[in-house]
Formats: C-alpha cells, structure tokens, sequence
C-alpha cells in the first residue's frame, strides 16, 4: 500500500482559522468522496518546532495523506469526477502543492488512528520529521534511514518511517506546482500533547531530528492528525 501526500501552503490573504476550517469541513468532504481511498488523514500543524532558513520552494502549512492500494488504484482515483471537484475547491484554500507519493514502514507500534469525522481540537500529539537524502540515491529504504529510539517513559508510542517513491503526480489546480525536496517522512506518535513536548526538550529528540547521517532535517512539526476516511 502507498500513500499520496500534499504538502502545501495557505491561499493568501486567508487567515489560519479560516484555511483550517475549510480544508478540515469543505475540502475534506470532498475528499471524502475520491474513489479508492482507503484512509484519508489530515495533519494539522500546530507548532513548528524546527524549520531550516531559508525554507525550500514553499512553506507549508499543511500535509495530507491519502491511502491506496497502488500507483494505479491512485491514478484511477485522479481520472474520478470526484477528484475532478476536489481539484476545483483547491484554489480556495491552498497556495503552492508539492505532491508525493510515499511508501511506509512501522518501525515500532501501532499508530493510533482518531475517529472518521471528529473536529479539529487543538491539540497536537503527532511528530512529523520532513527530511532529505544528504546524498541522492536512487532507492532508500526505510530502515536504512531510520533512527535507533532509546526506550523511555513518556517517549514515542509509535514511530513509522516513510519514504518518498514517487514525485511524478503535479496537480494542475491553478495553483503553483511545488517542488519541496522532501525525501522522508517521519511520523512519531505520543500518549499526548504533554508527552510530545516533554519528549521534544530532551536530547533523544534532538539526536533523533539532527543527527541522522543519511537525512537533513528540513522541518519538524508538531500536528493534530484528523481523520477524514
């Protein structure tokens, strides 16, 4: 199975409340629709811990992840008329897109997933690491990249390494096609909000986020994941 993911930015002159609020009830109903979608999860950032200077292409404001169980089952999805009206309402909320397709590996537990449908709250218990290759190569595994997490109270519950396999998927949306050079994904997940910053202060974070000598971290954010499928 893989996942399609946007990383993207807000539509000018839109404030943050009002782009949360639209992509979580009138985007995401849309969504809601695509065909083949097995999960659909939106990531909500609510502190960025960690961003390099200047940042790459575009910022990003928020990250989508939709599940398939291919490539193909995911161009079928982009053929739908459902997608179609997705594409319509993108202008509506988002700035520049970079699209990518992402294949993952649990490293360690099993990541919680919220009920289909619950409002946003407010409160991020979710570590997403966006990284790139400090050397290109032309396949990476998942393990290969990921970090050793020492046991400890109050640490991650789940850590889950994702890889970038494919970038060949723009949307073409009137908005600005992106270009964020993220080659990894990491997604690191906690009891809550309290434990994700407690965990966020100490060394482990620190070695886990800036010392991986395969990746750079590009950003690291505190997010609320909400679940839209």
């Amino acid at each position: 199975m893989i996942f399609r993911s946007g990383l993207f930015s807000r539509r000018p002159g839109l404030t943050p409340e009002a782009f949360a609020e639209h992509w979580f009830r009138v985007h995401g109903d849309l969504a809601s629709r695509m065909p083949g979608v097995h999960l659909y999860l939106q990531n909500h950032i609510r502190e960025r811990l960690h961003e390099v200077s200047p940042f790459p292409d575009h910022a990003v404001d928020g990250v989508s992840q939709q599940w398939f169980d291919d490539v193909a089952a995911m161009e079928r999805c982009e053929a739908s008329p459902e997608y179609a009206a997705v594409k319509r309402d993108i202008p509506n909320m988002q700035g520049a897109i970079t699209i990518l397709v992402l294949r993952g590996e649990a490293i360690f537990g099993t990541p919680p997933r919220p009920p289909a449908g619950q409002a946003p709250t407010g409160s991020a218990s979710k570590l997403l690491v966006l990284s790139r290759l400090r050397e290109p190569a032309a396949a990476v595994d998942a393990r290969a990249i990921a970090k050793e997490l020492p046991a400890a109270a109050g640490g991650p519950v789940a850590y889950v390494q994702n890889v970038v396999v494919d970038r060949a998927h723009p949307v073409s949306a009137h908005v600005p096609s992106g270009n964020v050079p993220v080659d990894a994904m990491a997604e690191l997940f906690f009891e809550d909000a309290g434990h994700l910053q407690a965990w966020w202060a100490s060394p482990a974070a620190q070695e886990f986020v800036h010392r991986n000598p395969r990746c750079e971290a590009l950003a690291a954010y505190a997010v609320e994941q909400v679940r839209i499928v």
